[in-house]
């Protein structure tokens, strides 16, 4: 399985780049990051961003957030879509002047990690 990369909300493209610089005066807090809709995420995943190179062992990774939401009308997950996470700042603010690897990344009850191709962000003053 193969993942499109990681969407940047406050820097809108038609088409997601692979490098984008990331200028750390222009957040608000945090990077917004939107998760691309797909027919491969099930609903029964969980889904965070990593930091690194090693998309095995990054150097850090956020909180996890479901693909889908219980629905007791239908008694089954519903898959959940435009799921946004975020980078904090102060987090992006130790490789300033640097480049890092942001992906996202997901988890399920199988042990499955399968993870996105990465956008390489250029974090700058």
């Amino acid at each position: 399985m193969s993942f499109s990369i990681p969407m940047l909300t406050q820097f809108p493209v038609s088409t997601p780049a692979k490098e984008t610089t990331v200028t750390l005066s222009s957040l608000s807090g945090a990077l917004k990051v939107q998760i691309p809709d797909s027919d491969e995420i099930p609903a029964n995943w969980g889904v965070y961003l990593i930091l690194g190179a090693d998309y095995e062992s990054p150097d850090w990774a956020g909180p996890e957030e479901p693909t889908g939401v219980y629905d007791d009308a239908c008694d089954d997950l519903i898959k959940v879509t435009g799921v946004e996470l975020e980078v904090p700042e102060a987090e992006l603010e130790k490789y300033k002047n640097s480049t890092i690897e942001l992906r996202y990344k997901f988890s399920d009850e199988s042990s499955l990690t399968p993870c996105s191709e990465p956008v390489v962000l250029r974090i700058e003053d």
